[in-house]
Parts: C-alpha cells; structure tokens; sequence
C-alpha cells in the first residue's frame, strides 16, 4: 500500500511540476517549450457581424506561430475593443485552448449581443457655450453606431473648450438612455460654475535669472481670463529658454467665490556656467553642398546660457566630427568645427532669436567633395508659427581656402569670398524627426549671393552675383493594413540662377548628389559632372541644376529592426541649359535600420541601375538617420 501509494503521490507531484514548468515557459515567448508549440487552428465561435478574416488580424495569435498563453488574454480585450468601436457595447468574450501533442487550438468564444446606435445628442446647462459649437467637438451623427471612444475624445474637448474660456471648474456628467431597444440618447448635463480670472502672478524659486525674463513668455497676464491651453503653452516657453531644470504652476483662490485665482510659478534655475562633453547625432539638410549630412559628433563646450540675467548666451564649441565609409572600411573624420556663438533670445519684442555665429571649419574627401577651409560669420534669425510653419532669414560671410596642391584649387583658383543673405520657409508635420511614420515636410530654400574669387596666378578678383533656390518635399504614410510599415517619398529640385554671364560658381555653393543620403549606389557626390586626378581618381565638380526623387517602403522585422526597399533617381548638371531628363541616374536596394536612442543607425546596398562602362553596379552605404 505505501508503495503504491508513494507511486500514486509522485505522478500527482510530477503531474503538476509538468503543468508549472509550462504556465512558466509558455508566458514567455522565445523559450525552449513556447518554440515547440505551434498554434494550429484558431476558432472564433459565436461570431455573426464580423468574418472570421476580420477579427484574425486583429488578433495577436497567429496560426502556424509559436503559442504564446499570454496573448490569450490580450486578445480577448483586442476583440471586446472592435466590437465596441462597431457598436456592440454588451459584447463578451472567453477562451480557451486544447493542446493535441504540440499543436495548440485556441477557441474564443463571442457573444456579440445588441447592435446600438446614436439617436442623438443633447446638452443640458451649457449657458455659456451655444449648442452648435458643442455639437462640433463630436466626431460622430445621429445614426451611427455608437463608438464610446468617439464619445469620450468628443467630452475631452468639450470639457478643453470651457478650461480655455476661463471655466476652470466645470463638470460634465454624460447620460446614456437607451430607446427602442437599440437606439441611444446621450444627454450631456454641463455645470460651467463661475469664470475664473488670473488676479496676480507670483514668480518662486529665482536667483540668477531676471523676473522679466519668465514674465515675457508667459501667454497669460494679470486680469486675464483663465485658459489652461495658455498656460500649457507659457510652461513650454518658459522650459525653451533653456535655463530652466524645472517649471511647475499652482494657481490658488484669493476669495471664496473662486472666481479670483493667484497664478504661482515655482522655478528650479540650471546653472548658468557651464562646461561639458557630449556625443550625439547631426542630421544636416542642405547646410553644406546642398546635400543631407549624418554624423556622430563629439561636442566640447563652454559657456554661459544666461549674461547678466538677461538669458542671452554666449558658448564656443570644438566639434570633430565621424562616419565609418563602408566602401573602404575606414573611420573617417570628414569635418572638424570650432564654434562661437552668441544667442538674443528675443528681437523686436517677439519670440524670434537671433544667433551671431562665427565658425572655422574643416571638410575633408571622400565624404565631401573636397579638401577645404571656411571661415564664417553669420546672423540667423528664426521664427516659428503656428500649424508646423517657420520662416528664416540668415546673413552670412564665408571665406573658401580650398588646398593648393589638388586638382581642386586649379579649377576653383583656390579662394572665394561669399557674402549671402538666404531666406527659408518650412512647414514641417512629420510626427516624428528622426522616424517619421506619418506627416509630411516642405522646404522652400533660396539665397542671393554676392561672390568674389581670386585668381592665383594674377592675384586678381573676378565677381559673380547669382540666386540659388531649392525646393524639397517629403512624404511619410502609413500603409494601410499593415501596421509600422511606412512609404516615404521624397522630391527635390534646385537651380542656380546668374545675373550675368558667370566668372565660376564658388565650389561650397554647387549641388552634389550621390551618396547615403541621396542617389544610394553611387559614392559620395560623385553624381554628375567630375574630372580625373593624376592618379585616375574622380573629382566631384558640382554643378547649377539638380533633380532628386527617392521612394521607399520601411518595414517593421523583429525588436528594434526594420528593412527597406528603396528606388532612387537624380542628376546634377553643370549649367542650366544642359537639362535633360535622359541623364537621370537610378538605383535601387535593400537596407536594414536598428532603431537606437540617437536615431536609426541603417546599412543600406545600393544597386545602379544604368551603370556606366567600367563603372561598380554597387555601393554599401553606413548612415545615421534614415536617408530622408
């Protein structure tokens, strides 16, 4: 007996040491046990309003995929939201699974219930807001199924729209009344309660920084109505000026109607000396060569972010900068800056700063087209509006030294001074900078420019006086049915436009195209007009016209790792009259992006598809950041 007993006990314990050991691995996918099990069928029982085609891609298991058992309850709640997004609020779903060796079953079980629909909506107390604009703030009409996120985005921006008319206090309290069975009267009772206005503002927590320097960014001002949308906006100003680790507002009632409020404002300042290291990403659009420019950078800096209180900044910064060239294995330092800068925060009385700059740098073959120096001063001055526009004014004067012992200088003559004023308008909706899934970026780019160039031999000046403008637009949709994949297209065109026959265009002002970050397939710049060195090597020389179109497809593979299947085009001509649409160059390929907290680092393989005799069909591409 004690021995059968004994045998009875230990398939009982290995029993249920067999069905932990599965709870355990099966929960997490990747492991030993969940890769043996596959799920086989999916049954989907009960369902009537809805194929069964349509309710599995929504779902997180899939057949022929490793089972995973936490995916059982996520789906359920997955299922229960499409069928309330449909209408069907009293809907109810279970599951379960049946495991037959290593195949898995899973079976949910629907009950779909009543089908309801919105008969109409009706305010109730709203004194101070007329019904028509209410009624606006819904996304939905008499007659369509009743959706209860729709209804509950519709009640946020009502109960926005009084936060902003000084109802600080207002209450919204929504009854749902069934009629007819399946019909619905939603009834939205309002208390708006008083109006609340901003009676006095108290600034804490300032010891370096200027009182003004908070007061000038705030939206709101004493005796204004309250409006929460203000002083979300004034918080955000405040953090912009950058001396700031924290921002925090109370408001307090100063009698007991509540109607007058007191506005505190509780700052924590950052030092305003200082001194550091930093490493990051540059993603440069059209700044240099009219091209896209990704680094990783190394910052050295010193300064002061706020003089005399007064928020103006002054900083110098030492930056080399790297990229690893793939097509020849090496590291590269393609540009080195050192950099004053001086920041007034606000001209003309509007938040619109302006930046004094004056920078040497250095910029470096292959990724450049040449070796060179610049010296420059600028002033730059940016302002932002609303809807995602900006506008941008930069006067500037550079100084080319191009290296006396290349092929280079005898083309250029060695020397250029440039004296240009640009200006530029963007609208930029992408919902994202360094991975954009949806949003699109338009970029008008033009500078007059007034340019002198010496000759080497005569120690003579010849004088060019010419317009550049660029046009570019990017667009990034989502693909419908298929969730993170995104379709990014983009177009740009450019001219160089003279006022009189030309001496020659200074060489830091001609387009470039080829490369990571625009025609994949062909080395950096070598896209267009070059000449040959004495050792045979191609010299990029530029060019007055450019076209650019790229298209691409980015697709969500596993973790943090996309692909890409791109189709890229473009030229550049060495004057304007030379235009011809025969001369497009274009390439395809295929890339990988891991997505990292600096951006997507991508490993792109560029194919030509119309390759010149002689010429590699073939470029590997390393960039920081997707192309555009």
């Amino acid at each position: 007996m004690r021995a059968s007993n004994s045998t009875s006990a230990g398939r009982l314990i290995f029993n249920r040491g067999w069905w932990l050991v599965f709870l355990v691995f099966g929960f997490f996918p990747g492991s030993g046990l969940a890769q043996l099990l596959q799920v086989e069928r999916i049954v989907l029982h009960g369902r009537q309003a809805f194929s069964e085609g349509q309710l599995k891609k929504i779902l997180k298991s899939r057949e022929g995929r490793p089972f995973n058992a936490k995916f059982l309850k996520l789906d359920q709640i997955l299922l229960v939201n499409y069928y309330q997004l449909h209408g069907y609020l009293d809907v109810f779903v279970s599951s379960d699974f049946k495991r037959d060796g290593e195949k898995i079953t899973i079976v949910y079980t629907i009950r779909e219930g009543r089908r309801y629909f919105l008969r109409g909506i009706a305010f109730r107390g709203n004194r101070s807001a007329d019904e028509r604009v209410l009624r606006r703030f819904f996304d939905i009409k008499p007659g369509d199924p009743y959706q209860p996120t729709l209804i509950e985005k519709g009640l946020n921006a009502v109960e926005a729209y009084y936060l902003d008319r000084g109802k600080l206090y207002v209450r919204l309290q929504p009854e749902r009344n069934v009629v007819q069975d399946s019909l619905i009267d939603l009834i939205i009772h309002i208390q708006e309660n008083e109006t609340v206005y901003i009676e006095d503002i108290q600034y804490f927590g300032l010891r370096w920084v200027k009182e003004f320097i908070i007061r000038r960014e705030l939206e709101i001002q004493k005796g204004d109505r309250y409006s929460r949308r203000k002083l979300e906006l004034s918080q955000r100003n405040i953090y912009g000026t950058g001396l700031f680790k924290s921002v925090n507002f109370k408001l307090d009632p100063i009698d007991d109607s509540r109607s007058r409020v007191r506005l505190k404002i509780f700052v924590v300042e950052k030092r305003p000396r200082w001194l550091g290291v930093r490493f990051g990403v540059t993603y440069e659009e059209e700044k240099e060569f009219g091209r896209a420019t990704s680094t990783f950078d190394i910052t050295a800096q010193a300064g002061h972010r706020n003089l005399f209180g007064t928020a103006r900044s002054l900083s110098i910064s030492l930056i080399p900068s790297f990229l690893y060239d793939v097509s020849r294995g090496k590291l590269r330092n393609p540009k080195n800056q050192i950099r004053l800068t001086f920041v007034e925060p606000w001209i003309g009385y509007t938040r619109t700063p302006g930046i004094f700059q004056f920078a040497y740098s250095e910029y470096r073959k292959p990724i450049y087209p040449a070796d060179l120096t610049l010296w420059t001063a600028s002033f730059n001055m940016r302002h932002a509006f609303p809807d995602d526009w900006s506008v941008e004014g930069i006067l500037s004067a550079r100084r080319v030294n191009t290296r006396l012992d290349t092929l280079l200088q005898k083309l250029t003559q060695g020397q250029d001074l440039i004296y240009a004023f640009s200006f530029q308008v963007i609208r930029d909706h992408r919902d994202n900078y360094l991975s954009p899934q949806d949003g699109s970026l338009l970029e008008f780019r033009s500078k007059v420019v007034y340019s002198t160039i010496l000759d080497m031999d005569t120690g003579r000046r010849s004088i060019n006086r010419f317009i550049k403008v660029t046009v570019q637009w990017n667009r990034y949709q989502p693909v419908p049915r298929n969730p993170g994949w995104v379709l990014a297209s983009r177009l740009r065109a450019g001219a160089i436009v003279e006022f009189k026959p030309a001496t020659r265009i200074p060489f830091v002002e001609r387009f470039f195209l080829g490369g990571a970050s625009s025609v994949r397939g062909y080395a950096e710049q070598l896209l267009g007009p070059v000449v040959y060195d004495t050792r045979g090597h191609p010299v990029p020389l530029g060019g007055k016209a450019l076209w650019l179109s790229n298209v691409e497809l980015r697709i969500p593979l596993f973790w943090l790792l996309y692909g890409e299947v791109f189709l890229d085009g473009g030229y550049v001509w060495a004057e304007l009259r030379e235009v011809r649409l025969l001369d497009l160059k274009f390439s395809t390929g295929l890339g990988l992006a891991l997505m990292t907290p600096v951006g997507p680092v991508r490993l792109d393989y560029g194919y030509k598809l119309t390759p010149q005799p002689g010429e590699r069909r073939y470029e590997i591409h390393l960039g920081i950041s997707f192309a555009f």
